[in-house]
């Protein structure tokens, strides 16, 4: 097991102010609001969703600039303090949203358990590729979690939130892409979706070595949390009951046809989910191509998708009805959906579980649009189950 040793005993004035802001979250958010919470969201994750709404979370950045963050704040203490405003920022709205820290989204952190590092090509970050021929598969070193990798310092960025809290709340697992994603990353994107078939025992044998690392940092981001790690990212705003799964992306999923989905994604994604009693797929992109494939998994407790990339009623039509959606909002419009406000998106996705009997968990998150009383109202009145 990994420990980090972090000396809390020297303090600064960043400290008083993390002190200040633990307690007002600790009483913002009460022991029985933290369990009437669970109980919603256990109850949706677990087939027995609620007749009055959908479970929903709606997560509004547009924070005050205070507290002041003194001069003397670490990085991890300037994000740590800005997430526990976030916390009492949503503490408002009487939803799901379930208060714990995120550590952020690095797509290198799996890779780098084989010693991958990220490089910049035409101004943007990716994994640089370790393959150079498909025999180089067969050379990687061992995954593992050392002091000087992205995986080190994302469980490190984790353990001091924690710590630091004193284990009074909870971390929400760093964003974890799938085999399938990580093995193209390290192969080279084009150069693995083209030779996939060519070379199906090389890949295959990257895909087992991804699925297995990934199956070890989540042992190991449980392990710094002493258990206490809500797996998902997709978003991390909500509660999950730990025999519901691990979550993962693909984001293959859009361009991937069902052949080599199922080929090279799905067995990979099963063996995640049966190391943790389920998985959730999230994907960015359209996936409605590939809703009786989903249908088939085992060990599938949900799919993530944003409701103006994915379309939400046919995907719900289709859906077998033991699987949750799991439906955020976007940006990006695919095949001409629309872009959907708050109150949009919460009737959106409450229509289609009242339709079609599939549940629905509702992320509008990101807002821009006050927590008002008025507004409140709205939302709460979309998310309702009786049309």
């Amino acid at each position: 097991m990994i420990d980090f040793n972090f000396n809390m005993l020297k303090r600064n004035k960043a400290d008083d102010v993390i002190d200040g802001l633990l307690e007002k979250v600790s009483a913002a958010y009460p022991a029985e609001r933290l369990e009437r919470i669970k109980a919603r969201s256990e109850a949706t994750w677990k087939g027995e969703a609620y007749k009055d709404r959908i479970s929903y979370v709606v997560l509004n950045y547009n924070i005050h600039a205070e507290p002041h963050i003194p001069d003397d704040a670490s990085d991890m203490q300037r994000d740590m303090i800005n997430q526990l405003k976030i916390m009492l920022h949503n503490a408002v709205i009487d939803d799901e949203y379930y208060p714990a820290f995120s550590s952020g989204l690095e797509q290198v952190t799996v890779p780098s358990m084989f010693k991958c590092v990220k490089e910049i090509i035409s101004g943007s970050d990716r994994i640089k590729p370790v393959i150079n021929t498909p025999s180089d598969v067969y050379s990687l070193p061992e995954a593992e979690i050392r002091e000087g990798y992205t995986c080190y310092d994302m469980l490190m960025r984790m353990a001091y939130k924690y710590k630091r809290a004193g284990g009074r709340i909870p971390i929400y697992m760093t964003d974890i892409q799938g085999p399938f994603s990580c093995a193209a990353q390290m192969w080279g994107i084009q150069d693995f979706l083209c030779d996939l078939d060519e070379y199906q025992n090389e890949a295959h044998y990257l895909l087992n070595l991804c699925a297995d690392a990934i199956i070890k940092y989540f042992k190991a981001m449980y392990a710094i949390a002493d258990g206490n790690m809500i797996p998902i990212h997709c978003h991390p705003v909500l509660w999950v009951p730990k025999d519901c799964g691990v979550a993962v992306s693909d984001d293959f999923f859009d361009v991937a046809g069902e052949h080599t989905v199922r080929d090279y994604s799905v067995p990979y994604l099963e063996k995640i989910g049966g190391a943790f009693g389920g998985v959730t797929a999230h994907t960015c992109g359209n996936m409605n191509h590939l809703v009786n494939l989903m249908n088939s998994m085992k060990t599938l407790r949900a799919v993530n998708f944003g409701v103006s990339e994915t379309d939400l009623f046919s995907y719900a039509r289709g859906c077998d009805p033991r699987i949750m959606l799991l439906v955020h909002r976007s940006g990006l419009s695919v095949g001409g959906l629309p872009l959907l406000n708050t109150e949009e998106h919460l009737a959106a996705c409450a229509s289609a579980q009242r339709d079609t009997g599939v549940r629905v968990f509702a992320t509008p998150q990101y807002t821009d649009e006050p927590a008002s009383l008025e507004n409140l109202k709205k939302w709460e009145a979309a998310a309702g189950c009786s049309g």
